[in-house]
């Protein structure tokens, strides 16, 4: 029988500055080079990042391994939200997010499923590009072209009282009328409400049947709906 896998989310603060460039007008700041991107991330060693590859397939790579604590294992692809400058002297690192990859659940075996509200940003499918299908990975997605859908959302954190205390995520899938609907299940625990930090998080898809998000977001329920996968 499947579990849910929960994930647990420590709170983060972010310290936003004031940032100022002396070379805007020629558009060659430091901002102009700065990409974002999903990717497929690859150990050389423990925490150590040498390249990534992202959804359009293309890999990026370092002049040497940058170090990401939570990558914790060797010859590994991780999935992450990559920020990086690519400049012409080449690929600078900036940081390595987790993105969360939530393996759907069937609902017959999912006990007590909580749908605490989330603010829903956006969600996209996309496909990941691994060109070494038998290369170690985080998922059972291994397969070039396997499709991924991602998902970016809002949870509202804070300090709870309680050290152990912490909201979960997880995933749900229901097939109704040949459609694949998923549902996201959120937990808030007893984590209070005060800031919200954003998540990302990537689905795997391998089926070719349409696919429906659920989200049940402070605004009501929200609905996208996705077509069939031409793979």
């Amino acid at each position: 029988m499947k579990k849910i896998t929960y994930y647990l989310l420590p709170i983060t603060c972010y310290l936003l500055t004031a940032c100022t460039t002396t070379n805007y007008d020629d558009g060659d700041g430091d901002l102009s080079y700065l990409r974002a991107d999903f990717v497929e991330a690859h150990t050389a060693a423990p925490q150590q990042i040498d390249y990534a590859i992202n959804d359009e397939g293309k890999t990026i790579r370092f002049a040497a391994p940058f170090n990401v604590k939570w990558t914790e294992k060797a010859d590994t692809f991780y999935r992450a939200l990559l920020y990086f400058n690519q400049k012409p002297t080449g690929n600078e690192p900036i940081s390595l997010q987790r993105v969360y990859v939530l393996l759907p659940t069937a609902a017959d075996e999912v006990k007590n499923p909580k749908f605490d509200p989330v603010t829903f940003e956006s969600a996209w499918l996309s496909r990941c590009q691994l060109p070494t299908p038998n290369t170690q990975h985080l998922t059972p997605n291994t397969q070039q072209g396997a499709a991924y859908l991602n998902l970016t959302f809002l949870l509202k954190t804070g300090q709870p009282d309680d050290e152990k205390a912490r909201q979960s995520i997880g995933m749900m899938s229901e097939e109704r009328n040949d459609t694949l609907c998923l549902t996201l299940l959120h937990d808030q625990g007893t984590v209070p409400q005060y800031y919200s930090t954003r998540i990302y998080a990537s689905i795997p898809m391998s089926g070719t049947q349409p696919v429906k998000l659920i989200v049940n977001s402070y605004e009501g329920s929200v609905v996208r709906a996705y077509p069939a996968s031409s793979q």
